[in-house]
């Protein structure tokens, strides 16, 4: 599936979204996460860890580079984030059970946000951007959350074009289909060099847990995926058209 073509889910009674076309540098970006997170499902080497629960973990500010240096060809992983080191020296065999747990199920969760460790998120990663599941714990930040991802997206997809924000009332419309599951297609934004319009598809969709097939079904312009309207830029303003 092209990098271009982003995906959104919303279950919003199990505070979890899932994506494609968003990695865990844009998560932490746009919630302004700053805390050090645990890595489980993967056998990345040369990890910080720690010395009583053996669990892989990164610092803030290591995440940058740790996402471009071991994620990118990454299939799997789970990221939890939590308060500091010390935290992890003290967690029981119970809660370094939980953790484990949580770290393999994915789906299927209630309950993924655990006192033990007072995670924020809880982020799973099927290949690095391709697929993922992220879980929010204070849901009221998903304006902002999609706000910051679709900006992201628009820097670094649709370049040599300096983007205002998409303005929050405008990202409470495109979120509002997101439980549809909502396409926004990158991939084929229209551009008009007469008036410097830019104009971006999107589509719902409906649930897909395997990529592969919404990238089948969305090239085969299949009849379950329908063309909702288009975001519109043009003179440093957002729109949203309805078709």
């Amino acid at each position: 599936m092209s990098k271009q073509l982003f995906y959104i889910k919303q279950d919003r009674e199990l505070q979890r979204f899932t994506l494609h076309g968003v990695t865990l540098s844009d998560v932490t970006e746009a919630l302004a996460l700053s805390r050090p997170m645990i890595i489980c499902r993967t056998d990345i080497k040369g990890m910080r860890q720690s010395s009583r629960t053996r669990f892989r973990y990164i610092e803030a500010h290591e995440l940058s580079t740790f996402s471009t240096k071991y994620l990118n060809n990454q299939t799997s992983f789970t990221a939890i984030d939590f308060p500091d080191y010390h935290l992890l020296e003290s967690l029981s065999d119970h809660e370094i059970a939980e953790i484990l747990f949580l770290s393999h199920m994915e789906r299927g969760l209630k309950g993924p946000f655990l006192n033990s460790v007072q995670n924020e998120i809880a982020f799973f990663n099927e290949s690095n951007d391709r697929h993922s599941s992220l879980y929010i714990r204070d849901w009221s930040t998903i304006s902002q959350f999609l706000q910051s991802v679709l900006q992201s997206k628009l820097d670094r997809d649709l370049r040599n074009i300096s983007f205002v924000p998409i303005p929050l009332p405008v990202i409470d419309e495109i979120l509002a289909l997101s439980p549809q599951g909502l396409i926004i297609d990158f991939d084929h934004t229209k551009r008009s060099l007469f008036n410097r319009q830019v104009s971006i598809a999107f589509y719902v969709a409906g649930r897909y847990e395997d990529m592969s097939v919404l990238e089948e079904d969305f090239d085969a312009k299949k009849e379950s995926i329908a063309l909702k309207g288009q975001l519109t830029y043009r003179r440093r303003t957002w729109e949203i058209e309805r078709f």
